[in-house]
This record gives C-alpha cells, structure tokens and sequence, in this order.
C-alpha cells in the first residue's frame, strides 16, 4: 500500500525533530569545549605571569632546565652587592690593628702595610719592620677591645691603631682574658666616643650563610674577604688545647687578620677569626672563628665588672 501524505509528513517531522535534538546536543557540546579551553588559556597566562627565569642577571632563577617559580609559597632572594657594601661599612671602623711596634703613640697618617716588589710579593709581606701581631674589634665606645688572647699572651700591653678620620696609634692594657677561648680584652684611653662594632646572636648561625672577614692581614687594615659557613660546630685542637663549637669558614685569613670581626649580612659581628689550617702558614681555604656568643660572658665582666 502506498503511504498517504499524512503519512508522510508524520515521518518527516519526525525525523524533523530528531534532527533538531541532535544539532543543538552538538552545539552545546561544541561550546562547552570552547569554554573549557577558554579557561585553560587564562590559566596558563596567569601561570606564565608568576613565572620568572634568570639568565646572566634577568629577573627569575633557572637553573639547567629548572625552573623556579615566584608564588606565595617560594620566594626568590638574592644578597646584593649593596648589601654587603651597608654590611661593613657598619662594622669597618671599629676594626682595629694591634702590634708591638715601637711606634709614637698619636696620630700616623702614613698609609699601613709592608713595601712590595712585583717579582716576590709574598716574600716581600712577610720581610718588614713592622711586627704587625692582629687585629680587634671596639665593642665599647669608651675604648673596650675583643681580640685573641694568643696575640697578646706575652705582651702586658700593645699598640691599637683606630681607623677614623684621623688614624690614631693608641697604648692598651689588658683588662680581662679567657684564655680557655682564645679571648681578650684590651683598653684604650680616647678623648672621644669610639665607633662600636654590632655584636649579633651567633646561635642563630648556619652552614651556608655568607659572612665577612674584616682584618689587617700582613699589616693591610681593613681588608675583606668573603665566603661562608662551612660548619658552625667544628671543633678543632690546636697545640693540646681543645676548641669545640667553632665556626669554620672559607673566608681568607692572614696573618695579622686573627682577632678581627666575622660579620654576617647585617653588619653584625658573629664571630672572632682566630686560626687557619695550613700546611704553608698561608691561607688556603680554611679558616675558623670563635662565636661571638662565646665572648659574652668575658665582655660582660671586663666591662660591666
């Protein structure tokens, strides 16, 4: 039986229908996939925004194929050379040289240091006049000194050169030692307020943190050096006496740099450069301190009696 056109344009539309059903289904699968990758893309915008990579001094940190990314939970931090720069100019002045030269106590503006020659300068340091012994820190405006006992064991009193405007050349006593830590206290009469070096919390020292060495190796004030904590409980023998809880660094230390200040990134004093290990007697990668924090006791009775 043929079909009636009644028939037949059920069928169509129904069919029709089905057809309608099926192009909206597409369309909104069809959108709902554009909205998802919509929402990927300002996803990784926003990823990328927070995202940033070092290359010879860019702003971010990479490291190989690494990459470090700044978000509330990680933050990138550098030690400027600014930094560093605030940090001794904190501390420089109250570092001082201590010798037994027979020089005229007052003011010497002739500059430090042994003469040179280009063909042997490390023979050259070593052959001068000067008996350069160390060096020290002013931790007391009224001219208190922290330095090594072992420089000034047998002398009853040294020459202090201070380094401020004018170099002054001071006689100190020796008010206090302990000896146990390799620690002194020197006194100096000045006319006037000394500049004081900071004295920070050397518990709170770590291995790796950067430090400085402030000292007057082979008679050069104020020299400094960088590097630093190799370990902060080393203990070391010298002679038969045993030294525990010493800050190993790689920082340089000479001779005539013993007693000067390890400073942290602050400015602060953390520490009192006392030893090197070396074969030669000349610096070579190893060198160590006694925590400031050990000195407080003697500052203390020294000082405050």
């Amino acid at each position: 039986m043929t079909e009636s056109k009644l028939e037949k344009l059920r069928k169509t539309k129904k069919h029709s229908s089905i057809n309608v059903v099926m192009v909206t289904l597409v369309i909104g699968f069809i959108i709902l996939i554009a909205c998802q990758l919509l929402f990927f893309g300002f996803e990784m915008q926003e990823r990328t925004q927070k995202t940033g990579t070092v290359q010879d001094g860019a702003t971010g940190t990479r490291s190989g194929d690494i990459t470090l990314t700044a978000s509330d939970d990680v933050i990138l931090v550098a030690c400027s050379d600014d930094d560093l720069t605030d940090a001794v100019a904190a501390v420089r002045r109250a570092v001082v040289n201590i010798d037994v030269a027979a020089g005229d106590v007052g003011s010497a503006n002739a500059r430090s240091g042994p003469p040179l020659t280009f063909d042997m300068p490390s023979a050259a340091a070593l052959a001068t006049d000067e008996e350069t012994l160390g060096s020290g820190v002013i931790v007391d405006a009224r001219g208190y000194i922290l330095t090594c006992y072992h420089l000034i064991k047998d002398y009853a009193a040294v020459n202090v050169t201070v380094f401020s405007s004018v170099r002054q050349i001071y006689k100190a006593n020796v008010v206090d030692v302990d000896i146990a830590n390799d620690l002194a206290v020197l006194k100096i009469e000045s006319d006037r307020p000394l500049p004081v070096a900071k004295l920070a919390n050397s518990d709170m020292v770590k291995v790796t943190d950067t430090i400085l060495a402030i000292g007057s190796p082979f008679g050069f004030e104020h020299t400094v050096t960088g590097g630093i904590i190799s370990d902060n409980k080393r203990s070391i023998v010298i002679g038969n006496t045993v030294y525990e809880d010493m800050f190993q660094t790689d920082a340089a230390v000479n001779r005539g740099s013993a007693g000067g200040a390890l400073i942290n990134g602050e400015g602060q004093v953390v520490g009192v450069n006392t030893a090197i290990a070396s074969p030669s007697g000349f610096f070579t990668g190893v060198s160590f301190a006694i925590p400031i924090n050990k000195a407080r006791p003697l500052l203390l009775k020294a000082i405050d009696g």
